[in-house]
């Protein structure tokens, strides 16, 4: 068993913030630390994420006083915050990501080594094979309006998270999708015989909630 941790040790002592540390315009490292929260929730174990950083506070700790609550008069800030309020919500919903999370029984790389383009994919499998988590995380500036992932099932795939969406960016370049139910095509792709096409946005984030094939 083990801890993912981003503790007090990592914003002070001129560390920087978490926002701090994110490379880029600030639109871009917010971008960033979505992606890098929403990796670290996916990822097997359990969560440590200390406080401020929820809200992607810009200054280091500081013992000698309270957080920057002041930040969350700004947009960005306030979307950082629902952001990290909604991976918690679906962490503690979906059993998939919590349930088997110290074996190999409950997770699966779809593709761990799209090395040129910096886009991870993998599965949190639950205990029944029920609400399974397709989990698509993209590391780099470059959107891609096509993105074609392997699945593991020829089940329809439910979109229940997306980080493009305003009340995560608070960007006016925001998108809310249509499209929510995905039906995987037989078009094999990341070693599967079958994939589904999202339009995955730069840093963007797509998570994806399916069963496993009815028998």
């Amino acid at each position: 068993k083990y801890i993912l941790v981003l503790s007090h040790d990592e914003v002070v002592h001129l560390k920087k913030s978490m926002i701090c540390k994110m490379p880029g315009d600030e639109a871009e490292k917010f971008a960033n630390l979505r992606a890098g929260y929403a990796f670290m929730m996916c990822h097997p174990g359990k969560k440590l994420l200390f406080m401020g950083q929820e809200f992607a506070q810009t200054h280091e700790w500081s013992e000698a006083c309270e957080l920057s609550w002041y930040e969350l008069e700004n947009p960005r800030h306030r979307a950082m915050q629902n952001w990290v309020k909604k991976l918690l919500h679906l962490y503690r919903k979906y059993p998939a990501f919590y349930e088997q999370d110290i074996n190999w029984n409950g997770f699966e790389w779809i593709n761990a080594n799209d090395s040129y383009r910096s886009i991870f994919s993998f599965v949190r499998k639950s205990k029944d094979g029920k609400q399974n988590i397709l989990c698509v995380i993209n590391f780099t500036p470059v959107a891609y309006p096509d993105y074609r992932v392997g699945v593991v099932s020829k089940e329809k795939h439910t979109l229940i998270l997306d980080s493009d969406e305003l009340e995560y960016t608070a960007e006016p370049t925001a998108k809310k999708r249509k499209k929510k139910s995905f039906t995987p095509e037989k078009q094999s792709c990341d070693g599967k015989d079958y994939s589904i096409a999202y339009p995955l946005p730069a840093f963007g984030v797509a998570l994806f909630t399916f069963d496993y094939d009815v028998k």
